[in-house]
């Protein structure tokens, strides 16, 4: 069979159990979560996770959410980062080098070379005047 994001009848059946068994996990979560003890207790289930489990869980959850969030994904980002020293840095096989124009017609696109991104950023007006 073709690999394709398109839908098609296999993948329409795993999408709608899965729908509906997140549902009825929630569900069953909140009767957990929101239904007294006595109540579960009088109705024969026994045995049921302390309620302690329906605030830490979802409290855990977002604190890993968040820690990945703010710091694991962006620690990732920063080291698959080249050095600024990196030739990949610079140039490659795709750069666009910068041509003339006619006085004012639109200029075309190209890459700004990282030396004047450095100098445009980083140094005062003094220096760049030099």
């Amino acid at each position: 069979m073709e690999h394709t994001p398109a839908p098609y009848a296999p993948r329409s059946v795993y999408g709608y159990a899965l729908y509906i068994g997140s549902n009825m996990l929630f569900v069953l979560f909140m009767i957990w979560a929101v239904i007294p003890d006595q109540i579960l207790y009088s109705l024969g289930l026994t045995y049921w996770p302390s309620k302690y489990w329906a605030v830490a869980i979802p409290i855990w959850a977002l604190t890993a959410l968040a820690i990945f969030a703010f710091i694991i994904y962006p620690a990732i980002n920063l080291s698959m980062t080249p050095d600024i020293n990196d030739i990949a840095t610079i140039t490659d096989k795709h750069s666009c080098s910068k041509k003339e124009t006619i006085p004012g017609g639109i200029s075309p696109v190209f890459d700004i070379p990282i030396t004047e991104v450095c100098r445009k950023l980083y140094l005062t007006k003094e220096s760049n005047n030099k």
